[in-house]
């Protein structure tokens, strides 16, 4: 916490790979001092700047917000960050501006990223600059060059990480046995064509009703697997139709 970290962090990895979670869930379990900001949203350097220093001198994205900071470039950036950092005593720690969905400042001007790499440099301050992408560095990197940042890599989950996590969402009036059944079945059709934990998530709930109706009815028990998969199938494969075309579009 007060020793100088490695001044950027690249973090890359599919959608739903547990990026923003991660961090978020470690800044907050350890009370580490940080900016979030999601790049898509504030899709400007001049948005993106200022809602940097708002965060900083409001403490936390989560509390009362200060007024707005006007900021007009990076150098105006560099002279009111160091300010903020004085104002809120956090010269011997180290504090963390995570900017997610970076990839949005490839379209930003072209000092803008190398100056975030550099930032611990240009403020001679205790901070790190933690960039999460969808992309991999070889394509997010300047033509023009910049400081190499560290990498790390988040995999997609593997078929079994994806069942543990799903099951755990289980209706209580059914068991969880039932309901891991109907999830593999679920990823048995889905896993090939879509990764994406939360379109998953979103399947899982919206066509357990349909993998239940036979129970409900009575023509069947919670071990009658082939009942089970005989009602659903047509609902599962009408959907992996609308799924393969919004995954290669």
């Amino acid at each position: 916490r007060q020793q100088f970290s490695f001044p950027s962090i690249f973090i890359y990895g599919h959608t739903s790979s547990g990026k923003t979670y991660v961090m978020q869930t470690l800044l907050k379990t350890l009370q580490l001092p940080h900016v979030f900001v999601n790049c898509v949203e504030y899709f400007t350097s001049r948005l993106l700047l200022e809602e940097i220093l708002i965060q900083l001198q409001s403490g936390s994205s989560e509390t009362e917000r200060t007024s707005h900071v006007p900021c007009d470039n990076f150098n105006d950036f560099v002279r009111l960050f160091k300010q903020a950092v004085a104002n809120q005593e956090l010269q011997d720690q180290t504090l963390y501006i995570v900017l997610d969905r970076a990839e949005q400042l490839r379209e930003m001007e072209a000092n803008v990223l190398p100056a975030f790499l550099r930032l611990q440099e240009l403020t001679d301050r205790n901070v790190t600059v933690v960039l999460l992408s969808e992309i991999v560095w070889e394509l997010f990197r300047p033509s023009t060059g910049c400081f190499e940042p560290f990498t790390l890599y988040f995999p997609d989950y593997s078929i079994g990480h994806l069942q543990k996590i799903l099951s755990q969402n289980h209706p209580p009036e059914y068991s969880a046995d039932f309901y891991a059944a109907y999830i593999n079945i679920l990823l048995g059709v889905f896993y090939m064509v879509c990764r994406d934990l939360k379109e998953l998530q979103h399947l899982a709930a919206l066509n357990f009703s349909k993998y239940c109706e036979p129970v409900v009815r009575g023509e069947a028990n919670e071990r009658d697997t082939r009942k089970l998969w005989k009602n659903i199938e047509p609902h599962l494969k009408k959907a992996m139709q609308t799924v393969y075309l919004r995954e290669i579009s």
